[in-house]
């Protein structure tokens, strides 16, 4: 799934980052529940520590950092060691999929979202929160992720690059949200659409197995 498996190590500083921003982790978390759906079984896929599945009442994830699973575990998820290239899950298992600033860690975004298709029933959706390195922030992020012992590992992607890569997977996009405009740690409001806020969250469904219908 990773590079290399850099959040071994990085359970603690990660979830220390989100108590410190909390105003932040609340833009975020608001931005994905606008596209979560209300019913269905869902699955978060880089669950990591269980920060946002936790939140939002997700009850699986699949995790390849065996330390970050048992943190997430300890919040009431139900955690499977694995990777988003190769999820250990059966075809149409789950109603809709969650992926976290998972996208920059991937060894191969294309093979991954194909899985994601997989495991989704026909009427499944996929929700994918990544950041935007086309946005003012996104670019800030970019320049400086040499100097982050976390995002010097880290590929980031474009809203248009994530949509391609959705569309290439046989997935419809349906909507686009955005939020965190500044590295203030503030509640910031979450937008329609994509190019301004850093956090940017793209809601998919599942569409064509024939991807030449698309």
């Amino acid at each position: 799934m990773t590079k290399e498996n850099v959040f071994d190590n990085y359970g603690d500083r990660y979830e220390e980052w989100f108590e410190k921003n909390q105003h932040i982790l609340d833009s975020e978390i608001e931005a994905i529940r606008q596209l979560l759906p209300d019913i269905g079984r869902g699955v978060e896929i880089g669950v990591g520590t269980g920060i946002f599945s936790a939140r939002l009442g997700i009850l699986h994830g699949i995790e390849p950092s065996a330390g970050m699973g048992l943190k997430a575990t300890a919040k009431g998820i139900e955690v499977t060691q694995g990777v988003a290239e190769a999820l250990p899950i059966a075809e149409q298992s789950y109603q809709f999929a969650l992926m976290v600033t998972v996208d920059c860690f991937l060894q191969d975004i294309a093979q991954a979202f194909r899985e994601v298709w997989r495991i989704l029933s026909d009427d499944g959706c996929f929700i994918i929160a990544f950041i935007d390195r086309d946005t003012p922030l996104g670019v800030i992020y970019e320049q400086s992720k040499d100097n982050d012992e976390i995002y010097r590992h880290a590929s980031f992607h474009s809203a248009a690059e994530i949509t391609v890569f959705l569309l290439e997977a046989g997935f419809i996009i349906e909507e686009k949200r955005q939020t965190v405009f500044s590295f203030e740690n503030i509640r910031h409001e979450v937008r329609d659409g994509t190019g301004d806020g850093v956090f940017a969250v793209i809601k998919a469904k599942k569409g064509y197995d024939d991807l030449s219908g698309l």
